[in-house]
């Protein structure tokens, strides 16, 4: 798993966490050779754009298959263009809070 990080650029365990939505402690656990639910596994993997064959075996290549939306010939949407320029611009940290203010507005629009 820290190869992983390392890898995809992410140093901070905090942004790992909220990316996934566990608590800090829990990527020290699994840093340390913790066992992981299937569920964080997939999870984990998704965060950090790996694959989980990778991940699990040492297998192919570490990157993740292409999702739907970056397939050739589906564009993708702009809001999903300008994440993705965040994304590669953006301190893990801002990162983090980034998403923090994406998820609040989601819950504010979930709200009756």
């Amino acid at each position: 798993m820290v190869q992983a990080m390392r890898l995809r650029g992410m140093t901070k365990q905090h942004a790992l966490a909220f990316a996934i939505g566990v608590n800090e402690s829990t990527i020290t656990r699994w840093k340390n050779n913790a066992p992981m639910s299937v569920e964080h596994v997939v999870l984990l993997c998704r965060a950090l754009d790996i694959s989980l064959d990778w991940f699990l075996n040492g297998d192919g290549a570490i990157g993740a298959p292409a999702s739907d939306a970056t397939c050739p010939g589906r564009p993708e949407s702009g809001f999903l263009s300008t994440m993705r320029q965040a994304e590669a611009a953006l301190s893990d940290q801002s990162k983090a809070l980034l998403a923090a203010f994406v998820q609040s507005v989601l819950i504010q629009e979930k709200r009756p």
